[in-house]
């Protein structure tokens, strides 16, 4: 842009040399005047192009050929000329130049330096001339032409700056939602780059789910080390979180110490809203100073809001939130993309285990199966007691392959489980357990129902099928407890076994087994991705016994 402007202010410098050039007659001390100035002028020029040949230009090397573009053609016009010279076009150029530059305000700014300029040079030649000289209709037409060409000049910039800052904001916002990547992390980048550009200190995204009533929570608790949690709404609270009763678009920001807000609000389609309409509305985060809501839709079944905390708008704030709604309405179906493609290839992989576990349960597990009975009865039909034994041996290991497919046939499997299916799913579970290893194995509930979200239940039900996997590998126990209970708020779910325990004694929280590297690596890793907390008590020896606790509210919803 520079390299442009430069460009044309050497031209028209030289264009404005020549025609002064072919001027003839008149004072000729006024014409070497203007010939050296507008050489000067062409010299200043032409050291601005050369200048942008070896240096990349700053915000400095703006504001002085700003100041050049207003300073030569008001030189020109108070040494050589009358204030209608045809030589007011130099202005013209300097508030196109500001309007390449910056925006509105600066456009009118020059526009109006330029005719304080033209009226002063005036105001001087009329008290040394007549006023019928001055040609006031003629100065009062240019004047004005150059206002009403800063205005419109400067509108055009600042829309075209903002129509491509968006366009900007918007490609880069798409390339961070690429379809193919998590969708956790596509929405971690995404509200980062949001929160950069609206200079909140908080950030986080609150949806809907329409055909469920489902809502959840997506939020940073800090923006140097961005982590996006997820957390699931409870219903009561889900309409406080949505904001149900707040405009579609909002920015909010108090006024000094006291409760009262200033409210600058947009309906669906863009429009403001009349201060009426949102003069009663209260700070919804508390901890909040100002705050821009942005709601939007992803797709046809979700609907949410962009929450960013402490954001800065400045001046123009009902543009600026227009410019923000726009980029929601471009961003959220990408969002939405990912994550119809996560779960789309989520519900693939499901099937393709499902059925690999078929596979192995009518091909692998029945023809080991098949063996194993093969085996039983070559021992009991032989009378060599070394033969036997070495038969028994084998089929001890045939069985114990039928249990490791099994098990794995089982984890296989896609648990679509809730919170209504989870205590008969744990009570199957432990009872092919019980019959499959010869471990007596109990299950006891307290509760007679659970509270908590599929996808947590999910969780929880592959952590008590993990930790029977290892109770009957690792532990040598002759039985097991599997309990569920409630504490403080919280389920509990226990699993004591008495088998040789773990390679240490005591008791150990989940921050004391991470620092020891102890414990089982894949259950502390469900635990923590549920918001649980685990413990596990062990006696060398005398077995085991590993405690999970699980919040009911504001619980996390795990992937």
């Amino acid at each position: 842009m520079e390299h442009v402007l430069a460009l044309s202010r050497l031209c028209l410098a030289f264009l404005s040399l020549s025609a002064w050039l072919f001027r003839l007659g008149g004072n000729a001390t006024r014409y070497h005047l203007g010939v050296y100035l507008l050489l000067a002028y062409t010299a200043t020029s032409l050291a601005f192009l050369l200048w942008l040949q070896v240096r990349e230009p700053g915000r400095n090397f703006a504001v002085w050929t700003q100041v050049s573009d207003i300073g030569w053609p008001a030189l020109l016009c108070f040494s050589i000329e009358t204030p209608h010279s045809v030589y007011f076009v130099l202005f013209l150029f300097a508030i196109i130049a500001a309007a390449f530059r910056w925006g509105f305000m600066e456009t009118l700014v020059t526009s109006a330096i330029s005719v304080a300029l033209l009226l002063s040079q005036a105001t001087m030649m009329a008290r040394n001339t007549a006023l019928a000289a001055i040609d006031p209709p003629r100065l009062l037409m240019r004047c004005g032409f150059l206002l009403i060409a800063g205005a419109l000049l400067g509108f055009l910039a600042e829309t075209e700056k903002q129509l491509r800052a968006e366009i900007s904001i918007t490609n880069d916002l798409l390339s961070l939602a690429r379809v193919g990547s998590r969708f956790t992390i596509a929405l971690q980048d995404v509200l980062c780059e949001l929160a950069r550009v609206f200079r909140g200190t908080a950030v986080y995204e609150v949806v809907a789910q329409n055909s469920s009533g489902r809502a959840f929570k997506w939020e940073m608790s800090s923006l140097a080390q961005p982590k996006v949690r997820a957390l699931e709404i409870a219903p009561a609270e889900r309409s406080c979180a949505l904001m149900s009763s707040y405009p579609h678009t909002f920015f909010m920001q108090r006024k000094g110490r006291d409760s009262a807000c200033s409210v600058t609000a947009l309906d669906e389609e863009g429009r403001r809203l009349e201060r009426a309409q949102v003069k009663n509305l209260k700070m919804p985060v508390t901890d909040a100073d100002s705050l821009l809501v942005v709601g939007h839709e992803m797709g046809r079944d979700w609907h949410g809001r962009l929450v960013l905390s402490n954001a800065t708008m400045g001046r123009q704030r009902e543009r600026k939130l227009r410019f923000a709604q726009n980029v929601m309405r471009q961003i959220a179906p990408a969002l939405y993309s990912v994550y119809l493609f996560r779960a789309f290839r989520s519900h693939a992989e499901a099937t393709e285990r499902a059925r690999v576990a078929r596979e192995l349960h009518d091909g692998a597990i029945q023809s080991l199966i098949s063996v194993e009975m093969q085996v039983d009865v070559l021992r009991r039909r032989t009378a060599n007691s070394a033969v036997a034994t070495e038969l028994d041996r084998i089929q001890g290991l045939l069985r114990q392959e039928v249990l490791d497919l099994r098990e794995l046939m089982q984890s296989m499997r896609p648990m679509d489980i809730g919170p209504h299916q989870l205590l008969d799913f744990i009570a199957g579970l432990v009872e092919r357990f019980s019959r499959d290893s010869g471990i007596a194995v109990r299950f006891i509930s307290d509760l007679r129902e659970i509270t908590l979200p599929p996808a947590t239940c999910r969780e929880v039900a592959r952590v008590v099928q993990e930790s029977l996997v290892n109770i009957r590998k690792h532990s040598g126990a002759q039985s097991a407890v599997v309990r569920f209970g409630a504490q403080n708020g919280h389920v509990k779910l226990e699993i004591d076994d008495n088998g040789q325990g773990f390679p240490f004694t005591g008791r150990f929280d989940l921050t004391e087994l991470d620092s020891f590297r102890r414990g089982p690596a894949i259950i502390k890793e469900r635990v923590r991705a549920v918001g649980g907390d685990m413990v596990i008590e062990s006696t060398p020896g005398h077995g085991s016994k590993l405690e999970i606790t699980i919040p009911q509210k504001g619980y996390e919803s795990y992937g």
